[in-house]
This record gives C-alpha cells, structure tokens and sequence, in this order.
C-alpha cells in the first residue's frame, strides 16, 4: 500500500511533466506553423504592394508614350510626300520637334504592304506587322524584330487620316513608337532590397522581354512561365494555381526554390500592353523581422529538449513575446492606415493650396495687367503735372502690389516643393554687375555712399540659376537700401575662392551698410516668415516680411549658406556663400538685351484675348509700333479666323490661356492639326496670360507653343518674343 502510494506520488509528477512536454511541444510546433503562415502572408504582401505600385509607375510612364503618339498622329495624318527621301525628313523633324530621344524613342511610317520607314530611310518589311492586323487602331508589344537592331515597347497607333507617298499614293496607315525596352527601367526599378531584387517584363505567351538586376539572371530561360511552372514550390503551392489566381485577381505571389535558395516572386499583369511584370527576390530579404522572431522560436524549442524546466520558461516568455508581437504588429497596422489617412488628408489640401494659388495669381494678374496698362498708357499722353503725379504714385503702387503677390505666391511655392534649382551656364560676373545697376536704380534720390568691390574671377563660366541668385543679393541690397539713413554707406563685394574639386568654385558675397541694424534676438529670427522687428517697420518701410525667408530657402536650394552680422544702430553684414560647377565659355547663351530695338512694322499678329481691357491694352501698345492686330474673343474664334484666311494672312499669334468656348492650348492643338495648311505648324503661336508659374510656361510649351508671357505684360519683353520667334 505504501508503495502503491509511493509510486503514485512519483507517477504524478512524472506524468505531468510529460503532458506539459508534450502540450509544450505541441504549442511551439503550432506556434512556428503559425509563425510560417504569418511569414508567407507578410511577403506575399509586401510582394504585391511593391509590385502594385511599381504597375501603377508603369501605367502611368508608358501612358505619356500613348499621349506622344497621339501627338504624331495629328501632326503626319493625311499629309502626301513627294518621294521616300521627304518622308524620312519628316519623320526625323517630328523627332525632333516632339524630342523623342529624350524619351529612348524613335518614329516609324508603316505602309499598307508592310514596310518601315525610319528617319534614315526603309528597312524593308516589319517582322511584327502581324501585330497589326486584327482590326484594333491601338497596339502595344515587345518587339526584337530583325528589320531593326535592339528590343523596343512598340506604341502602333493606326492613321486617323492615311499618308501617302509618290505619284503611285503609296499608302501609310500606322505611326509607330519604338521606345527602348532599357529606357523602361526608370518605371519600375527598385532598391528597396538592397539591390538583390530583380524584375522581369515577360511577354503573353511567357517569353522573356526584359530583365533587369544588379546580378545575373536567377531563372536563366527563355520562357519565364515554363521555367516557373518545372521549378520546386514551397507551401504545397504550383505555378498552375499561381496562374489562376493571376487570372482571377491580376495579381498573385509564391516562394520557390531555385539553386537550393529559397526566393519569393511575385507576377502581375499589365493588361494595357500585353505584359506580366514579375518581381523576384531572395526569401531572406523580404519580411526580416518576422523570420527573426519565428528563428527565435526554433532557437527556444532547441533549448526546450536539452531542459525541460528551461523551457517552460522560454515557452512562456515566447507566448508572451508573440501576443506583444502581434500587439505591436497591430498597433503599426493602426499606425500605418492612420498615417496612410492623414497623408491623404495632407495631399488632398496640399492640391486645394496650389489650385488656389493658381486660381489667385490669375485672378489678380488679369486685373493687375489692367492697371498698369492703363496707367502706362495714360503716362505716354502728357497729362498734367498733377494727374502726372497721381499716376505715379499709381504705377509704384501698382508695383509694389505685383511685389508683394509675387512674395506670398514664392513663399507658398517653395514650402511646396513647387520651386526647383535649375542651374544653366552663365558668366557669374555679369550676374554681381546686373545686381549692381538694379541696386544704382534703388538709389535714385537717394544720398547714401554705395562701394562696389567686385572680383573677376580666372574661370567666369558656372552652371547657376542666374534669376535666383539676383534675386538673394537684390533682397539683401534692397533692404539696406531700405534700413540706410541718407548720409549712410552700402558696400557689395563678390569674391571667388576654390570650391571642393578642381571643376568647383565658391562665390562669396559680402553686403554691409550703416543702418538701423537688428538686435541680437531678433537675428535669431530673421529668415523666418513675416519677420519684422518693430511692429511700425511694415507701415514705415513697406513690405510683408517675406523678403529674407525667400532669400534664405534660396540659398539652401542652391546648397549655400547665409549668415548675417547686425548690432543695433550701427548696421548689419551679410555674407552668401554659393557652391558653383564650372563650364565651358561656348555652353553660355547670349542675351539680347535691346528688345526694343526691333522694327515690327506692318507685322500682322492674330491676337487671341477674351477680356476686353486687356486686348484693349495690348492692341494699343502694339499698334503704336505700327503693328496690326486682329483680335479673336477666344479661342474658337482664333481658330476659325486662322482656317478662313490664307497662309500669310498672320505672322504671329498671341494665345491667352483660359478663355471660354474653347482654351489656349485646345486652340493651338486645332491649328497645329488643321489640314491641307502646312502653315498651321510654322507659325510661331506665344502665350499671352495670366498664368504665371513655371509649371504653366512648360504647359505652354507642351501644348506647341513657341513661347510664354506673363500678365501684367511688359511691351519691351512681348516686342522681344515677337521679334525672335519672326526671326
């Protein structure tokens, strides 16, 4: 009996011992399945939000090419050329006028049996012409045809309208796009795994299209979906299922082995253009954090066997450390969606700021444009010397105003991003001599001393944004004219020291004056926005204390620096260093700075403006110099006045922007396309409006304009575009 009671006592804890052996074991051999699963959906996931978005980049390039090609279709349909030779300068002046290298891409003619034509000539029938012939005017592929070397994304678009060619009328009806498949690469490159992953463009039937990676290619074959379909799965997963659900749902994602190495990819399909695009990457670069923890987990089961007892902690501490990894994966997910929505929130009133400035600069510049026409006009009649004196002050004013629009737009602009760096070559000299005869014109009855010092540096010729530099020192001058009593002293000097390299320079600009200066507190403060240090400074000296924000956010563009020097009362120093890149003298374009030297006489300009006080404006001016004008209330009339009419009947249109009925660039796009009018894609069309961003002059040109004025017009600056567009 004491036995039986002894041996029961042992078999207890025996026995419980081995359940919870075996409970434990159990758990963690659920736990690492659990684990594995989590492993699987998380980079699967990753896979296909990465390659979501690398679609989207695609769609969203390739879309540009469908835009150009439609631009080639207007601009060839329906012509007829006199032989091939004519063609081919055709085609390689739409080239050029649409800039397709700078796209990776060239213009093709195809004709009715087959042959491609390109800008040097015919290269007999086209292998892929096939492509062409089940009745669809759109078609996008991957082409290695023979006729041409390389492998190009082929954008077909069939002719609206035939051209042809010879007194036989040999007919063309497609106008194609070979885009450089490499030229792809910029769509859908990523660095996100450190380099290790690789993307694949794979044709309809499987094939390879292009492959792209920082080392070989993994896969090795010529037709991806047969290598993916013999290759071993993970997870009781087969290429025939990754298939379905890539049918079914567009997307889909498995793990492989390939080489004794565990990889994850990825396939979605690009319908638009007949693709799959296939992401793959090594298994231990996607989702690290939860393979960290499940080899935690095996780690711990390991121990478990050697001690039973350690490992019922271990299991403890594993189960604890999985519900906070599941809390905190959670609480990201929470975190991520939030910020995901906040992101949305952000960008939704980022683009409702940048349409209201928009919609402001044009709504103030059309009136603006009015004022100080009308009151430049009314100055040019010899009025009297009391009204001469009201319209002064009426045109500083009108100035000053157009100022301080401009400063809050600027400041509005760069906090955006809105505003870039864009360095051309200059002579850096004559930007510190412009600066110089701006600053004599702020001194005009004015007694202050003004000391230049400027240094000629050995080599003048940098690639600078020239404008912007002006405007950091004239807003520094500006202010010390500004802040200096009469009886004062202002001193610039511009200096040049070696830069980081032997193809660097520094500038150094150095501005000191005697004035007002600024007190230690409020230097701190200086390049902040509205900044003034006494509230009667903005009635006092005008101004909306954007000025020095504007100069600094400049600078730091330019990746220079500013720092200033100030004690109250005695004056203040301010230094500008600009890191600048030498160029060669031959890269820097001369200006024409006399626009007003120009004989425009009897020049016949269609003037295309729905507002009648600034056509008014305009024509008046213009005729002055004997110019004769032909005003259209928008642009439907401006087309129609143009088709009506003769070629020569106009030298030159005008196109302001938002009109009704039908806008500027609708309007420039019907002439550019009017046919039988060879005219219509020779004459020089130049956008006279209110829309005065950087974005807006780049719209302009896109739509096929030569040119972009802004309003309020200056007449020297819209002598000069005319005058250099007739030339």
């Amino acid at each position: 009996m004491q036995e039986r009671k002894h041996t029961t006592k042992y078999l207890l804890p025996v026995a419980f011992a081995i359940i919870l052996v075996v409970s434990l074991a159990l758990g963690i051999r659920f736990l690492r399945g659990r684990l594995m699963k989590l492993t699987i959906d998380e980079r699967s996931s990753q896979l296909e939000e990465m390659l979501s978005q690398i679609q989207a980049n695609l769609d969203s390039g390739l879309q540009t090419h469908w835009n150009l090609v439609t631009g080639l279709n207007n601009a060839i349909q329906g012509d007829h050329f006199e032989n091939s030779q004519e063609l081919c300068n055709t085609i390689a002046r739409l080239e050029k006028m649409f800039c397709t290298d700078m796209y990776g891409s060239r213009v093709m003619l195809l004709d009715a049996q087959g042959t491609a034509y390109l800008r040097g000539g015919p290269v007999g029938i086209w292998n892929d012409v096939n492509h062409l012939i089940d009745g669809k005017d759109h078609h996008t592929f991957v082409s290695e045809t023979d006729s041409i070397d390389g492998c190009f994304l082929v954008f077909a678009h069939e002719l609206d309208a035939p051209v042809t060619m010879g007194e036989d009328r040999v007919r063309f009806t497609h106008v194609v796009l070979l885009k450089d498949i490499q030229t792809v690469k910029q769509y859908y490159t990523t660095t996100t795994y450190g380099g290790k992953a690789a993307t694949y463009i794979i044709k309809e039937n499987g094939t390879l299209a292009y492959f792209d990676a920082d080392e070989d290619d993994i896969i090795g074959a010529r037709n991806i979906f047969k290598a993916l379909r013999e290759v071993e799965y993970v997870q009781g997963r087969s290429f025939d299922m990754v298939k379905e659900q890539l049918d079914r749902e567009g997307i889909a994602a498995a793990n492989i082995l390939l080489n004794q190495t565990e990889y994850y990819y990825c396939l979605t399909k690009l319908d638009n253009f007949d693709m799959t695009l296939m992401l793959l990457i090594p298994s231990d670069c996607v989702a690290v954090s939860t393979m960290d923890m499940m080899n935690s987990t095996v780690r711990s089961q390991t121990i478990f066997i050697s001690a039973m007892a350690l490992m019922i902690l271990l299991a403890v501490i594993s189960f604890v450390s999985v519900q906070r990894s599941s809390q905190r994966v959670k609480m990201e997910q929470e975190t991520n969606k939030e910020l995901n929505r906040l992101r949305m929130v952000a960008e939704s009133a980022n683009a409702a700021k940048s349409t209201f400035l928009n919609n402001m600069s044009h709504d103030i510049r059309t009136p603006m444009n009015a004022i100080i026409g009308f009151t430049n006009i009314a100055l040019k009649q010899d009025p009297k010397p009391e009204v001469k004196t009201c319209l002064d002050k009426i045109s500083d004013s009108s100035e000053h105003l157009l100022t301080l629009i401009n400063d809050v737009l600027d400041i509005s602009r760069i906090e955006s991003g809105k505003i870039q760096f864009s360095p051309v070559p200059v002579d850096i000299t004559e930007v510190a001599d412009t600066v110089v005869n701006l600053t004599y014109g702020f001194l005009s009855n004015r007694n202050i001393t003004f000391q230049c010092n400027l240094e000629k540096p050995a080599t003048r010729y940098v690639l600078a944004d020239a404008l912007r530099i002006r405007e950091v020192l004239v807003n520094i001058l500006g202010n010390s004219v500004k802040f200096t009593k009469d009886g004062g002293r202002i001193t610039f000097d511009a200096s040049y020291r070696p830069g980081k390299d032997a193809q660097h320079i520094v500038a150094l600009y150095r501005i000191a004056d005697t004035g007002v200066g600024m007190s230690k507190e409020f230097i701190e403060h200086i390049f902040d926005e509205f900044s003034q240090e006494e509230n009667s400074a903005r009635t006092k000296y005008k101004g909306t204390g954007l000025g020095m924000a504007i100069t600094k956010r400049y600078v730091d563009l330019m990746g220079g620096r500013i720092t200033v020097e100030s004690e109250k009362g005695k004056g203040s120093t301010f230094l500008v260093e600009l890191p600048l890149e030498l160029t060669e003298e031959s890269q820097v374009q001369k200006q024409d700075c006399s626009p007003c030297s120009h004989d425009l006489t009897d020049v016949k300009v269609l003037m295309a403006e729905d507002n009648d006080l600034n056509a008014e404006i305009a024509m008046i001016q213009l005729e002055e110099l004997g110019i004769q004008i032909t005003r259209a209330a928008d642009g439907k009339e401006a087309v129609r006045l143009f088709a009506q009419n003769p070629a020569g009947t106009f030298d030159i249109i005008l196109m302001d922007i938002m009109m009704p009925e039908m806008n500027g660039f609708e309007a420039t796009a019907a002439i550019r396309s009017l046919p039988n009018r060879p005219d219509a894609m020779l004459i020089p069309i130049i956008a006279m409006t209110a829309n005065a961003f950087a974005e807006d002059v780049q719209a302009s040109l896109d739509a096929g304009m030569n040119g972009h004025l802004s309003k309020p017009i200056v007449i020297d600056e819209v002598i000069k575009a005319i005058a250099r567009n007739l030339r």
